[in-house]
């Protein structure tokens, strides 16, 4: 459940009235002798743990129409296997786009250093 904010401008004017009177109902409360509230949240504390340890160990039984058909697995795997084969084959090649480009400039700074070499040789 969702409770909307309350801001100033929509408190009404017999909102102090009703404040004080719940604050006087409240004031008339006797304080809890020591160890009284532990009497009942240790119990409340097993009791709700209990609970979550059941949801978790017993979980509700799922109807057919959540799981998956063998047919579907399968159009969904064949679909992904796709999708790797046309990535792997778009980065090979590109791996082998810059292993040219590479392979060219190296050819490049050989030329040119050889040619250094041949001047200052002379």
């Amino acid at each position: 459940m969702f409770l909307a904010p309350i801001f100033l401008s929509q408190i009404p004017a017999s909102a102090p009235v009703r404040l004080s009177t719940l604050n006087t109902m409240l004031s008339q409360l006797s304080a809890p002798a020591p160890g009284q509230l532990e009497n009942w949240l240790i119990p409340a504390v097993a009791i709700l743990s209990i609970a979550a340890l059941v949801k978790k160990v017993f979980p509700r039984k799922r109807a057919d129409d959540e799981f998956v058909t063998k047919t579907e697995l399968h159009h969904e795997l064949n679909t992904v296997r796709d999708k790797i084969d046309a990535r792997f084959f778009t980065l090979s090649e590109k791996i082998e786009t810059v292993g040219v480009s590479i392979h060219t400039r190296l050819n490049q700074l050989d030329a040119g250093l050889a040619r250094v070499d041949e001047r200052t040789k002379k």
